[in-house]
């Protein structure tokens, strides 16, 4: 679209020119040769112009036709979603993660909640965590007892466990207070209730908040070594992903949470359907195959 739009501006350009040129050599010169040839050139140009104009406009109707596609199919998939998730998940035990610049969509909250799973914890990372400023540095140096030189990605691994150790619930006294004072961190829920599995939500879209290789590869390893579940999605448009971090930790991964059958394949690879499910190219398979059964067999 942007190439078309850019072609005929130039044809439009070099019309407008043509066109003062036949007038400067009509008043000039009068008819002759020269004026002919700008004349038909004109009349070439014009014809492009309109062909092309024709193009942008089909383009245009095509792209809305596909948008109301794109658009119906969602809504049409939102509405079997809760028939295909309901009860699978009944009594699971999950916290979230908000390690990105995302918020988490309504859809995944839904598709969780219609499955029968209760996010019983949840934790947003707060901007402070790209630890910008020295006096933060310093005290997390100091509260963890650290070298002084030691880097922000070390201090990003350490919160990340602090963080997995609070979810797990055996936090130290007043380090959820530490860490929220110091806008690290935003805690709600209970973590006294034992976890089946953690959401983990990334994708960012400023570099300032891409964190993925320090805080949660950090919080990553600390599940996995104690044998709880982790899932990492993020969202379809994202500028930096986190899915080739995410699955370089042998997590199932969803890219594209924020549409239906990513909310669809979270819920079916936290029942068992391990894999890596999306569009993009990290993607392994597009969703989990689809067993459909009756709620109450499971």
């Amino acid at each position: 679209m942007i190439d078309l739009k850019y072609h005929i501006t130039s044809i439009v350009a070099i019309f407008l020119a043509l066109g003062l040129g036949v007038l400067i050599g009509s008043s000039i010169v009068g008819d002759n040769l020269l004026v002919d040839q700008q004349k038909k050139m004109i009349d070439r140009l014009e014809e492009q112009f309109y062909v092309l104009r024709d193009k942008e406009d089909k383009l245009e109707a095509d792209n809305e036709y596909k948008t109301n596609i794109i658009s119906n199919y969602e809504n049409y998939s939102q509405t079997v979603l809760p028939l295909l998730v309901e009860g699978r998940l009944k009594g699971y035990k999950a916290a979230v993660v908000v390690t990105g610049d995302s918020e988490v969509p309504a859809g995944m909250a839904n598709a969780l909640s219609n499955s029968g799973a209760e996010v019983v914890s949840q934790i947003i990372l707060l901007s402070n965590m790209n630890l910008e400023s020295p006096e933060l540095r310093s005290r997390l140096i100091n509260f963890y007892n650290l070298d002084g030189k030691t880097s922000r990605d070390t201090l990003r691994h350490y919160v990340a466990v602090s963080v997995a150790a609070i979810l797990n619930g055996i936090d130290e006294p007043g380090l959820v207070t530490f860490l929220e004072q110091n806008n690290l961190i935003k805690f709600s829920g209970n973590n006294r209730v034992p976890l089946n599995g953690v959401v983990l939500l990334g994708g960012a879209n400023n570099l300032n908040s891409y964190f993925a290789e320090s805080f949660d590869q950090g919080l990553v390893s600390y599940f996995n070594e104690k044998g709880i579940k982790v899932y990492g999605v993020e969202q379809s448009q994202v500028a930096y992903s986190y899915m080739s971090v995410y699955q370089n930790n042998n997590i199932s991964t969803v890219d594209n949470i924020d549409l239906s059958p990513g909310q669809i394949s979270l819920v079916l690879a936290m029942e068992g359907e391990a894999g890596d499910y999306g569009m993009k190219p990290t993607a392994k398979k597009f969703m989990p195959s689809l067993l459909v059964d009756n709620p109450g067999e499971r």
